[in-house]
């Protein structure tokens, strides 16, 4: 049986897209920031200090909606795979004292070693404020306005139940009353099933409409290829920046186990980019090679969302 959607998964989905925006006009992390970042810790992890050979961008305050930690300089940390896992919704001071069997990461660390490192990463904070607008951490103001936003998105979908079940009714399409039904006991449609349907309520425009016919005759790297070579060609890849940098987002909109884009090609990541980079800003994009049949129906749906969607 499928997931049931529910009004809190809506809510939280409405929290990241509003975070990921704020962070954007708070001006966000660039690819010499980051490297800025990386050597700041000497390329180790923030919390472990382990050397790292692919670090993962962890927040030091949380990215959600009772935190309001934003993906900017200064709040972006390099971590290993373990750390940033164990750490999870914690701020990075609580983390680091953390102890038990959950945080193994930091089980070789001593009392005075933890508080160094919480010490490092306090003077990075403070380091990279260049300016009040810059937030490592959230305003009250913008916490309340984010709860704000959570409780009325909730609102939004009960609204919307209510209004669909009176409609149900009105045109005699509901055959048994709410109250009366076991929803436990009621199949749900699966996701996949949503996205093979939605994809035909929208129409692209050319030439998206032709690189996806073509692409159904294609591997699916060569269609990747084309599809992200027009969205840097027409300038429409800014709106889906930096989110595909990111592994987590990558793979939530099309699967990939990379991150979808990168801005180097190093000889830790050769074999899972492309050589011909795409420009946007002036800056050099690399597009992830590990295009495989099953990231082809997340392909087409991203792509008429991103296009027609909008």
């Amino acid at each position: 049986m499928a997931n049931r959607p529910t009004p809190g998964v809506v809510a939280n989905s409405l929290i990241r897209y509003v975070l990921t925006q704020a962070g954007l006009a708070a001006g966000g992390l660039t690819p010499l920031q980051w490297q800025q970042t990386l050597d700041f810790f000497g390329n180790c992890c923030a919390y472990t200090g382990q050397p790292l050979t692919s670090a993962e961008k962890e927040h030091a305050v949380p990215m959600n909606r009772t935190q309001g930690g934003l993906h900017v300089y200064g709040n972006v940390l390099p971590a290993t795979a373990e750390a940033n896992r164990e750490k999870g919704g914690l701020r990075y001071d609580v983390f680091l004292r953390s102890k038990g069997p959950k945080f193994k990461s930091l089980e070789k660390l001593s009392d005075a070693e933890r508080e160094k490192r919480i010490k490092r990463i306090e003077d990075f904070i403070k380091s990279a404020r260049t300016s009040d607008n810059l937030l490592a951490t959230a305003h009250p103001q913008l916490l309340a306005f984010y709860e704000q936003q959570y409780k009325a998105a909730k609102i939004l979908c009960a609204n919307a139940t209510e209004q669909m079940h009176a409609l149900l009714e009105q045109l005699h399409v509901a055959e048994v009353a709410a109250n009366e039904a076991d929803d436990a006991s009621l199949d749900l449609p699966s996701d996949e099933q949503f996205t093979l349907e939605e994809q035909d309520t929208d129409t692209l425009p050319e030439p998206y409409a032709a690189i996806q016919a073509r692409g159904s005759q294609t591997g699916v790297g060569a269609y990747a290829q084309e599809v992200f070579w027009q969205l840097f060609a027409d300038g429409r890849i800014a709106a889906c920046l930096p989110n595909l940098l990111y592994r987590e987002d990558s793979f939530v909109w099309l699967k990939l186990s990379f991150p979808a884009l990168a801005t180097q090609r190093t000889s830790e990541n050769i074999d899972r980019y492309y050589a011909t980079p795409l420009r946007h800003a002036g800056t050099d994009y690399y597009l992830c090679n590990h295009w495989y049949p099953k990231n082809r129906d997340y392909l087409d749906a991203w792509l008429t969302e991103q296009i027609a969607g909008r």
